[in-house]
């Protein structure tokens, strides 16, 4: 017999195989599992319907203008803004919403300023949704903190070359400037102050879902495989199977089957939501989560597996359900601690870095400095490294806890007595 086979040709493959699958029936059965996946799935979809309903309803936006050519141009904007929501009125929303044509509706209230203000100011304070500057008509500025918002863009855009158009007819003799003028007028050159990643949605809310379904698969997940010790403790259950397998197989086994539907899960839920955004016409959505979701699946197989073993061992240091509280107070902390804490972390800085290569933290932060675009690309594999290493350790202190405490079943273990070997 070797460590891998038994006299009786049962294998630690074949073994681990019985196990994960016992584990994944036993949840599809779970009414609790089928029960956080239907309301997950339900927050898909509420999150993919809202923003388009909402797209729906015509934005209210301040414009802050400074400069002859610019108040021109704004006024006029303002003016096709409220002409388009007349034509709207006539074109069912759905319709709009998916075939749109001509100017888009927006009213525009617009803020005239000074000469000797700062329209910078005003929009990086958000005071103004944007700023209109010049003079000129072919030389108008429009600033925007994060981004310019498209009505303003294009409906800017749509006044000053009507206006160019306009001024370029009324002079006598037109020149080849003129000319030019009338079949190519000059846009406005776009000003963006506080540049970040484009995207279909904002790269800090891909982060933040990607970070929710973290925190909420291992702390579900986690708790399902403490539990589930405990349970085949209470029942006896265990000492059969203990008979039958040894326990490093057994604790492979239900690690095996959780990492299995914790990442099934997750599939689901983000399958939903894409095909959701393909149906709603947003289909740059789908390339967006994919391409941010690669690295993300690798730190959340690493983050997972490190964590459940020790689930599984805090499982068994309990004799009863009642006592789960008690042993897994410590992971939960572990939880729950650094997603806040990367929440907290989401502006890139010193901390952020610093973070991403902390174990616990780096599942959630290293991919968020991806999405984010402020990572290195030697970084991802360092991090990734050192939550492995991490999770080797843990795997072992996990085996060594989950060993010598799940035949215990007198009374609720502490750790210490665990490692020593006391409930052996």
């Amino acid at each position: 017999m070797t460590g891998t086979e038994r006299d009786d040709g049962l294998t630690a493959l074949s073994a681990v195989r019985v196990v994960a699958g016992r584990e994944i029936r036993v949840k599809l059965r779970d009414k609790a599992f089928l029960a956080t996946t239907a309301f997950l799935l339900l927050l898909v979809a509420v999150a993919t319907v809202v923003p388009v309903l909402l797209s729906q309803q015509v934005p209210a936006l301040r414009v802050a203008v400074q400069g002859t050519a610019a108040e021109q141009a704004v006024e006029l904007a303002a003016g096709l803004g409220r002409q388009a929501q007349e034509e709207d009125e006539e074109v069912p929303p759905v319709t709009a919403l998916l075939e749109p044509a001509g100017l888009p509706a927006a009213d525009i209230e617009m803020v005239v300023l000074e000469p000797e203000a700062d329209p910078e100011r005003l929009v990086l304070d958000e005071d103004v949704a944007a700023a209109v500057v010049g003079d000129d008509l072919d030389a108008l500025r429009v600033l925007g903190r994060e981004g310019v918002p498209p009505e303003v863009d294009v409906l800017v855009a749509a006044a000053s070359a009507q206006l160019q158009v306009a001024e370029a007819a009324q002079e006598a003799g037109l020149s080849r400037e003129d000319v030019v003028a009338l079949i190519d007028p000059t846009p406005p050159e776009v000003t963006v102050l506080d540049a970040r990643p484009t995207g279909a949605v904002p790269p800090e809310l891909l982060v933040l879902v990607f970070a929710f379904l973290f925190y909420v698969s291992v702390l579900t997940f986690g708790m399902s495989i403490a539990q589930s010790v405990v349970e085949e403790k209470q029942s006896r259950v265990v000492e059969l199977l203990v008979a039958a397998l040894p326990v490093r197989w057994l604790l492979a086994g239900k690690v095996v089957g959780n990492t299995v539907m914790a990442v099934g899960q997750i599939v689901v839920i983000v399958a939903a939501g894409l095909v959701g955004a393909m149906l709603m016409g947003r289909g740059q959505l789908v390339g967006q989560v994919l391409a941010a979701s690669g690295w993300f699946v690798v730190f959340f197989l690493l983050g997972f597996v490190m964590l459940a073993c020790l689930w599984a061992a805090a499982g068994a240091l309990a004799s009863r359900v009642e006592d789960l509280n008690a042993t897994t107070v410590v992971m939960q902390v572990l939880v729950v601690v650094p997603f806040f804490t990367a929440i907290f972390a989401i502006d890139p800085g010193p901390v952020q870095r610093i973070l991403s290569y902390v174990p616990f933290t780096a599942p959630l932060l290293m991919p968020a400095r991806i999405v984010l675009g402020n990572a290195d690309p030697w970084e991802p594999f360092v991090a990734a490294l050192v939550v492995l290493a991490t999770g080797v350790a843990f795997v072992a202190l996990g085996v060594r806890l989950y060993r010598n405490a799940v035949l215990h079943t007198a009374s609720r273990l502490h750790a210490r007595q665990a490692w020593r070997g006391v409930g052996r």
